[in-house]
């Protein structure tokens, strides 16, 4: 299954290729996978992804990837923290830019354009 088969805004599609591009670098500086695929919280998204963003942007968006089960999150105080890209979101992503960082950066350029407020 690619990534586009899961019915995303385009919002979401540019939140989770942004996110995997900051797992594959993760990746390739050596850190694990499983810390590899953690953001902690909202603010850590909106701070070192998303800053264009306002932070109820990057929550909405967050809860629309959550719903579609790739990421995981814990409410707390009217956010999410713990929040983690799933497996299954990693493997769609790999299927669909074959763990090719030129490629999500591609595809973050043209999904961006079709966001008319960024």
């Amino acid at each position: 299954m690619k990534i586009k088969d899961y019915n995303l805004t385009n919002d979401a599609q540019f939140l989770i290729a942004s996110m995997y591009k900051d797992y594959l670098d993760k990746r390739k500086s050596g850190i694990d996978k499983r810390l590899a695929r953690r953001f902690d919280t909202v603010d850590d998204i909106h701070d070192s992804i998303m800053p264009q963003w306002s932070t109820e942007d990057v929550l909405d968006t967050c809860f629309e990837l959550r719903t579609k089960k790739l990421i995981i999150g814990s409410p707390a105080n009217n956010t999410l923290v713990m929040i983690s890209l799933t497996t299954d979101a990693v493997a769609a992503l790999e299927i669909s830019f074959m763990d090719k960082t030129e490629s999500v950066i591609d595809f973050i350029s043209k999904i961006k354009n079709a966001i008319p407020f960024i």
